[in-house]
């Protein structure tokens, strides 16, 4: 059972001391039952809290797990055309965008009018490789 919904029962059944408390007429009573309720509705909105904090860890665990398995996957390889490539990836990766931010983006074609300037071009960082010269 969710532990809020556990803090509700307890309210609950502070609510119904509450009301014996009322028909007992002892204050010692009330202001013990007071507190109780009090206390309670102090630990359900902790822990909602709680639970916010633990989704957002754990959203974090699962983007670490991701930038780990990526670099797990391999550094890239600086061929002679000068790109990267990675294993098991076809295509070729700029340079600039990996040693920066680690990041894997694939070089498109520039049209074979436009070599002069480079065959390749990065979309993200838009720097340009293999120039014929």
């Amino acid at each position: 059972m969710d532990i809020i919904a556990l803090l509700q029962q307890a309210l609950d059944a502070s609510n119904k001391l509450r009301d014996l408390a009322k028909k007992v007429g002892d204050a010692d009573f009330k202001m013990i039952v007071a507190d109780l309720h009090s206390a309670l509705g102090d630990a359900k909105l902790e822990s909602g809290e709680l639970k916010l904090k633990l989704a957002a860890a754990q959203e974090q665990i699962v983007g670490l797990e991701a930038q780990v398995k990526q670099r797990a996957e391999g550094k890239p390889t600086y061929t002679d055309e000068g790109v990267y490539s990675f294993e098991g990836e076809l295509g070729r990766f700029c340079t600039s965008c990996w040693d920066v931010g680690e990041r894997r983006v694939r070089l498109s074609d520039v049209p074979y009018d436009f070599h002069f300037a480079g065959k390749w071009k990065c979309p993200k960082c838009n720097a340009r490789y293999g120039a014929e010269g």
